[in-house]
């Protein structure tokens, strides 16, 4: 039942956002797509009952708003970072070898936050010091909040447990 209201509230907060971001109209639909791509390989997953509450793809809303803040602030050059987003989250889902998850899992959470500091850089309309200082602050708290990701990631897998997000391995005959 919680996966039916997840994916009809990030359906809504999809269209939201791409009927309010002020990007031209074949950006949007390009963005749309790739979000509906995300939206139905997740719903195909919860169907099967293969979606894990961990999965990635349930970030799916996150980025129908980062994309929208993207737009609201006038960013383009971070539109084509933010289309690499919705890939990258199925690559992660489906990421079976530790080492290819937590290379995705780093690209993933490094493109996110350089984004969100582009937002806040371009909606505060920071300069000098405090864009040094933000981008000082973004980069600390990223590199830590990767690190402690891609530690966690790499000791589940050495303790032979299978990545949460994943299907499981069949162990060798």
């Amino acid at each position: 039942m919680r996966d039916i209201a997840f994916f009809t509230g990030s359906l809504l907060v999809i269209g939201l956002s791409l009927a309010v971001v002020p990007y031209p109209m074949t950006w949007r639909l390009g963005a749309g797509a790739l979000l509906l791509l995300v939206w139905g390989y997740g719903l195909g997953r919860a169907a099967r009952g293969a979606l894990r509450p961990g999965s990635p793809v349930r970030l799916l809303p996150g980025h129908a708003l980062l994309l929208l803040a993207l737009g609201l602030v006038g960013a383009q050059t971070g539109f084509w970072a933010w289309t690499l987003v919705p890939a990258l989250t199925v690559d992660l889902d489906l990421a079976r070898r530790r080492s290819h998850a937590v290379a995705v899992y780093a690209i993933l959470w490094f493109d996110l936050f350089a984004l969100l500091h582009h937002v806040v850089a371009r909606g505060r309309d920071l300069t000098g010091p405090a864009l040094a200082l933000w981008s000082v602050a973004v980069a600390l708290v990223a590199v830590v909040y990767v690190a402690s990701g891609a530690r966690r990631i790499w000791r589940t897998e050495n303790k032979g447990v299978v990545l949460r997000w994943t299907i499981p391995k069949r162990p060798n005959p």
